[in-house]
C-alpha cells in the first residue's frame, strides 16, 4: 500500500500478536493507522461511519453460512457505491465436502517444513474445530445475495486450499 492514496488505515484482529506484526508492516504508510484488538464481527456490528475498502483474510470462514451472508450484507451497507470488499478464504473444490477439504489440508504438511509437528497439529486442530470453508460458487453467490453487483475470484493459492474474491457495489 506504500505509495497508494490511502488516507486512513484501520486494522482489526483478535490477536494482539498479529496486530504487533501489522504495526511493523504498516510503518511505511504516511496515513493515520489504528489497530484494534477485537473480534471482526463485533467490530463491524458496532462500526461507526463509512469505509471505502474492507479486506478480510482467513477469518470469514469461521462463521456458519447464514452468519457469513449476514456479515457480508453489513459490509455491503458500509461501503459507498465505488467501495471494494475483498476476502482471502479457504475454499472447497467443487463437489468437495468439509472432510475432503480437511484431508487436503492434512496433505500439505510436507510443504510446511518450517513449523514443528506440534504446530501443524495445532493448525489442523483449529481447522477441524473452527473452519467452515465454502466452494468458489458459494462464496461468489453469497456476495451476490448480499447485494454486491459484481463478485469474482481473483486468485487461487498454489495448493488450492484458499482463494481471493472481490466484491463491488
Amino acid at each position: 500500500m506504500a505509495g497508494s492514496k490511502v488516507t486512513r488505515y484501520i486494522g482489526v484482529d483478535i490477536s494482539q500478536q498479529s496486530l504487533d506484526v501489522a504495526k511493523e508492516a504498516l510503518a511505511p504508510l504516511t496515513c493515520p493507522i489504528e489497530l484494534r484488538c477485537e473480534d471482526f464481527v463485533a467490530a463491524i456490528d458496532s462500526w461507526n461511519g463509512p469505509v471505502d475498502v474492507v479486506w478480510i483474510g482467513q477469518s470469514l470462514h469461521h462463521l456458519l453460512a447464514q452468519d457469513k451472508g449476514t456479515f457480508m450484507r453489513k459490509i455491503r451497507d458500509l461501503l459507498p457505491p465505488d467501495g471494494l470488499f475483498m476476502i482471502w478464504e479457504p475454499t472447497h473444490l467443487e463437489g468437495e465436502n468439509r472432510e475432503g477439504w480437511l484431508a487436503r489440508f492434512h496433505q500439505v504438511r510436507p510443504e510446511w517444513a518450517a513449523i514443528s509437528d506440534e504446530e501443524f497439529a495445532a493448525f489442523e486442530s483449529h481447522c477441524r474445530a473452527s473452519d467452515y470453508a465454502e466452494t468458489a460458487a458459494t462464496w461468489i453467490g453469497m456476495g451476490r445475495d448480499a447485494g454486491f453487483r459484481t463478485a469474482d475470484e481473483l486468485m487461487v493459492v498454489p495448493n488450492r486450499l484458499a482463494r481471493v474474491y472481490r466484491f463491488r457495489h
